[in-house]
């Protein structure tokens, strides 16, 4: 009797600390985050952003909103909606939308990420259905950072041209090229033929000189059009149209992407 009144004893013991665990475990949860975020304002190249790090406890989608002055505007996003899966990537690639219309050289968007809860690999969000929401982290605050987009620049002034181009300077997203496109006699640009090219490297270029093909006869009062290609395939050679396109950013009303340029006039 006294053996089995022991290990009533320990039975109770056991069953008082285990209901004492249990409630400590629910008073005081071990905090798990949903998510992180890691994106900087950026020269952006091709209409595309770049995530310098992003990490999603379950499968999710990562996406672009426009600013309203202060917040993001919602439900409607100004990219395509990227599905990534749980855990961590670098360098994560955000295709803009052909609805980017309103993008200047300052441009402030809301880079988040959301939850994929409905139809999986369906991005669902519309603000309403709760489906597809912003993803949350553990103080209830929505994961999402506001960053500035810029363009790539050409900084350039009208001027007497003989065989060359002077360009005060290029700003540029990636390595690429500059070229020069002539006017087709209405003050309209040749495409997609070009009489000068010179290479430019990622970042800021200053008094960039390019030099013009031989046997290119420049008038004074004509236009000419320095361009901003990408270096794209093979590097140092210059490929458009079959590879290294235009330079672009944003978006026009009918949904083409705008080229950077510039216009001269040959004084």
């Amino acid at each position: 009797m006294k053996n089995i009144l022991k290990l009533l004893a320990v039975v109770v013991a056991l069953a008082f600390f285990t209901a004492c665990s249990d409630d400590d475990d629910t008073t005081k949860p071990t905090p798990t985050a949903a998510g992180e975020l890691t994106v900087e304002s950026q020269i952006i190249s091709q209409n595309e952003i770049i995530v310098k790090s992003v990490t999603f406890e379950k499968d999710g989608w990562i996406v672009v909103h426009a600013d309203n002055g202060n917040s993001p505007v919602v439900p409607d996003i100004i990219s395509l909606e990227v599905p990534v899966e749980a855990g961590t990537h670098k360098d994560l690639t955000i295709p803009l939308s052909t609805n980017a219309t309103m993008l200047d050289g300052n441009t402030k968007v809301w880079v988040m990420l959301h939850t994929d809860d409905g139809v999986k690999g369906s991005y669902e969000f519309d603000g309403e259905s709760g489906i597809d929401g912003p993803l949350k982290d553990l103080d209830s605050n929505i994961i999402m950072s506001p960053i500035t987009l810029q363009p790539s620049t050409i900084l350039v002034d009208d001027q007497a041209v003989s065989n060359k181009v002077s360009v005060v300077s290029v700003t540029s997203a990636v390595d690429g090229w500059l070229v020069i496109h002539n006017d087709n006699g209405s003050g309209g640009i040749v495409l997609p033929g070009i009489i000068g090219k010179t290479k430019v490297k990622k970042g800021l270029n200053q008094n960039v000189e390019v030099m013009l093909d031989e046997g290119v006869i420049i008038e004074t009062g004509q236009k000419l059009f320095p361009m901003l290609h990408i270096d794209n395939k093979t590097i140092d050679k210059y490929e458009f149209p079959v590879a290294d396109p235009a330079e672009v950013f944003g978006f026009d009303e009918d949904g083409n992407p705008i080229i950077v340029l510039e216009t001269i006039t040959v004084l």
